[in-house]
Order: structure tokens, then sequence, then C-alpha cells
């Protein structure tokens, strides 16, 4: 077993790009893309490249009948998509840009070839299934929480990436918004803006300008750990 940030050093996207760039082919099958906020690109089960995000967040929600509702939030440093085995996404869906990103598109047989040889181990490929296993943990888990708690989980989530400026405060990421957030939970707009402002009186957020800030990580933070929705 591995402790826990350890696997995620071995696979980080300073190692990632350090693999890619050994190879003389780099700038022939790597290329970065400024995206700008609101972009959306679908991604299908015949594509022929994988996305390695540099700056930004990204949304992937699931296509088909049963895909509102089914999403996740991808932070910089991470892949966007990669395939487990030769020519086989697992994963089929859109992705929408939630603010103005850089990601590295990449050639999929190249990147295969390449980790073959760089990463005989399987750090960076086990470290993505991992993250994606646990996106679909918690999207099930998700569902199972009454639509108030869904919120608290939602804001929990978007404060994962968001700053540190004081023990037991955060500064949520500037994308956040409360049509946003109402998505995120699954819920309205009405009805999330009146847990939020309940969460105001109790002293929990500061949310009537950006940035928008948690004030009581912890109290946050309890409520969820009864739920098994412990901070990652």
């Amino acid at each position: 077993m591995y402790e826990k940030d350890e696997l995620t050093s071995l696979a980080s996207f300073s190692t990632i790009m350090r693999v890619l760039k050994k190879d003389p082919n780099f700038n022939k099958y790597c290329t970065q893309h400024r995206v700008k906020k609101g972009t959306k690109v679908v991604l299908d089960k015949n594509r022929k490249d994988c996305y390695l995000l540099e700056a930004g967040f990204v949304k992937y929600n699931y296509i088909g009948q049963s895909g509102p509702g089914l999403f996740f939030v991808i932070p910089q440093g991470r892949f966007v998509s990669l395939p487990f085995f030769k020519d086989q996404f697992i994963v089929h869906g859109e992705l929408t840009a939630l603010n103005d990103l850089i990601w590295w598109k990449i050639d999929v047989e190249y990147l295969r070839k390449l980790l073959l040889l760089e990463d005989p181990r399987n750090f960076i490929v086990l470290d993505y299934a991992i993250q994606l296993g646990y996106y679909l943990y918690i999207m099930t888990k998700k569902y199972y929480l009454s639509a108030e708690h869904r919120i608290y989980f939602s804001l929990q989530r978007c404060s994962e990436v968001g700053i540190r400026i004081a023990e037991n405060q955060i500064e949520l990421p500037s994308f956040l918004t409360y049509d946003l957030l109402a998505e995120f939970s699954g819920t309205s707009k009405g009805y999330t803006s009146t847990v939020l402002g309940e969460l105001r009186d109790k002293g929990i957020l500061l949310s009537s300008k950006k940035p928008w800030i948690i004030t009581d990580v912890a109290w946050l933070d309890g409520i969820l750990e009864v739920e098994g929705l412990a901070r990652s």
C-alpha cells in the first residue's frame, strides 16, 4: 500500500511532463492549448487524443439519458481523460471549461508507448484510476444525501481546490456561482440561495461578494463526516 500522497507525487503534472519531454517527438504529439471559459468539448469512444490539464478547472458530464447530474470537476494538474487499455476509453462525456484554462492535447498511442517505457510500474495510470474511482464513489454517495447536505457537500468539494487564507477558513474558487452550485447539488437556485443564507446567518459562509469564503471549515467537514464523506 502507498502513503496517501505518495502515488500522487509519483504521477504529478511535473512528473508527467518530464516523462513526455524525454522523447524527441514531444512537440509532434503533444500540443499546448488555451481554452476560453464556457468552451465545451464532446469526448466519444473514437477519440485519438487525451487531455492533461495544466491550469484551470473542467467539468466532466456523462452523456446520455442518465447523464444530467452525473459529473465531476477536474482540477489542474490532472488528466481529463486517459484510456486503461489500448483504444479503449471507458468514460464518455462532455467537457466544460469552468474558467479560462490551459491543457495539453496528447496523442494516445504516443502516450501509451512512452508510458510502457518510462513508467513500467504504471504509477500514472494507477493514480488516474484511483481518482476516477473516487469520482464515481462520490457521485453515487451524493444522491443518497438530503438536498441540504448535497449543497454542503458541493461547497466542501469546491473548498478542496480553494485557497486556505487562515486557520479553518478557505476562499472558494472564483468560478463558483449560485447557478453552478445549484447544478452541482442537483437543487434549484432558489433553494440553494436559502441554504446559503442560513449558512451566512450562522457565520459559516461569506458570500455577499466574490470571493466566497467558508469561515468554519471544521463545521462543514463535521456534518459530512457523519455521512461518510470526509474531506479527501
